[in-house]
């Protein structure tokens, strides 16, 4: 399935009301599952959910939240907060969202989720890790396995260098860009 990610950084304002609106608080990550009804707070409580419903009969791997610490707070901090705050010259909103090819422990789809973040720029997520079905979507698409590709329908832009995406979304995104 798609998902919709909608980046709340910190000093934000675009999309935390509708969080609020949603789930009754301002409390991250938010999950909302349109195919069940479902919505959810804890990121403890969403794995667990993931796996049971979309899972096939998998448990989460022991130790999964514990590494998520190591594999998500620690390159944060390692990169003073990156993607955790607001970029001061954030721009509009496009129409149409921006849709991104990642991995999720890929160091340069990283750098590209946090960036999509600091600029509070919705997209659309294809989580496409070993052994997806969405692979082959991304090989018609790109010509390649390569992430992170970025494909911006608003302008036309579609890349697979995560430094030619960063200038792009600076550079189309931000004021005085």
């Amino acid at each position: 399935k798609k998902v919709q990610v909608y980046p709340c950084p910190k000093g934000s304002l675009r999309h935390r009301d509708v969080v609020r609106k949603i789930g009754g608080k301002e409390q991250f990550p938010l999950l909302v599952d349109a195919s069940t009804g479902v919505t959810m707070y804890e990121s403890g409580d969403i794995v667990k959910y993931l796996f049971k419903q979309y899972g096939q009969g998998k448990s989460p791997s022991f130790g999964l939240l514990e590494s998520t610490i190591f594999t998500g707070w620690v390159p944060t901090l390692l990169r003073a907060g990156r993607g955790m705050t607001m970029w001061s010259k954030a721009g509009t909103v496009p129409a149409e969202k921006l849709e991104l090819f990642s991995f999720e422990n890929n160091t340069y789809a990283r750098i590209v989720r946090e960036a999509l973040c600091e600029l509070e720029l919705p997209y659309v997520l294809q989580n496409v890790g070993e052994g997806s079905s969405k692979m082959s979507s991304l090989l018609s698409i790109a010509g390649s396995k390569q992430v992170p590709y970025l494909m911006d329908p608003n302008t036309g832009f579609r890349s697979g260098d995560h430094k030619t995406i960063l200038s792009y979304l600076f550079q189309q995104y931000s004021v005085g860009g």
